[in-house]
């Protein structure tokens, strides 16, 4: 699956927050950051909601003001 997103996370990009949920499924967490912008966090191996390592690759979509996807990063063990 990784590598599917990582071709293709571009696309991703001003989709609706509720188009992301429809394709991706629910975020393993989310954020509400100044601006009304969001973030969701999809990680890519298991993570720590999932007793994993805390350090997991994770995909990350940033949503605008009026929730469209504005940036998708795959971020590296990271957290």
């Amino acid at each position: 699956m990784r590598i599917a997103i990582e071709r293709e996370k571009e696309k991703l990009l001003g989709l609706g927050q509720m188009e992301v949920v429809k394709l991706l499924g629910k975020p393993d967490q989310n954020e509400l950051f100044s601006r009304n912008q969001k973030f969701f966090y999809y990680f890519l191996e298991p993570g720590p909601p999932c007793g994993g390592d805390s350090t997991a690759d994770r995909l990350t979509i940033r949503f605008n003001a009026v929730g469209l996807a504005k940036e998708v990063l795959i971020e590296r063990g990271r957290l």
